[in-house]
């Protein structure tokens, strides 16, 4: 259960906490006119805060954040939509690294960054699983080529059709087309049984591969590698992840070789407009 404590003296009585509420669980005293939980409010939060982050400090405090405990967020320091603009439009799959190691601090900040992802009523179901050095990451590719020849043998429609026969090939020549070289490999997973566990490992993995920009590195989607990890066993073992879980989002992380200078074209958005 959560509880809400408010400061009468300070707070403005806008309502502004009781309109944003994502499962309207706030009202205002009409005698106080201060914000408070409807009946059995407290035990329905979902926790995200919306009611705290949209008040000035002060008046309002929660059981489980209150001010000392927050970041303020300075809107003088935001990107303007020009550069979100030139920043998600200049995004690039990196796949060429530089042969340096990506220090485990360094995954850290991007865990934090990537852990304000949204998720379905706040659940926040992702879990994560790191491969740290190529070393790590040059034994996950082995296993994962494995269960691609695995498959080609099996004549599997699948292999056959997304080309792992020249995956295999080029992996036995020294040419590391599934993990790219990649010094770290960050994996996003979540329970089979959470209906929102994939999609909130999709949006986790979107904000950490963003998040990288910011820290000089590069990310690209580890496509192969999450199949393998969600279709064999041996692979599942060998990161970490347990019968139950589902990896949703696998990400190559490095210092980008090569620096990019052009945005590439793109098809236009196909838009069913409804009015």
């Amino acid at each position: 259960m959560i509880t809400i404590e408010i400061d009468t003296k300070t707070c403005k009585g806008d309502g502004k906490c009781v309109e944003v509420c994502p499962r309207h669980l706030l009202r205002m005293n009409e005698k106080e006119r201060v914000p408070e939980f409807i009946s059995g409010g407290s035990d329905m939060c979902i926790n995200c805060g919306h009611c705290f982050a949209v008040c000035p400090p002060g008046p309002i405090k929660l059981s489980t954040m209150n001010v000392e405990s927050s970041t303020p967020l300075d809107h003088s320091k935001l990107p303007d939509a020009r550069q979100v603009e030139l920043f998600l439009k200049g995004r690039r799959s990196i796949r060429a690294y530089k042969d340096e190691p990506v220090t485990k601090g360094s995954i850290e900040k991007l865990l934090d960054i990537a852990r304000f992802a949204p998720s379905g009523i706040n659940r926040q179901p992702v879990k994560w699983a790191v491969l740290m050095g190529k070393e790590k990451v040059r034994e996950l590719g082995g296993l994962t080529s494995k269960w691609m020849e695995e498959l080609l043998t099996a004549k599997s429609p699948m292999a056959e059709g997304l080309g792992f026969s020249i995956l295999v090939e080029t992996w036995k020549n020294g040419d590391d087309r599934i993990c790219r070289s990649a010094p770290c490999i960050v994996i996003a997973y979540g329970l089979k049984e959470d209906p929102m566990a994939a999609q909130s490992c999709l949006i986790s993995g979107t904000y950490l591969e963003l998040a990288a920009f910011g820290l000089g590195l590069g990310a690209c989607w580890a496509g192969y590698v999450n199949m393998a990890i969600n279709m064999s066993e041996t692979v599942r073992k060998f990161v970490g992840l347990s019968p139950r879980a589902n990896a949703g989002a696998c990400m190559m992380i490095g210092y980008p070789k090569y620096r990019y200078s052009r945005i590439p074209l793109r098809d236009p958005a196909r838009i069913i407009w409804k009015t």
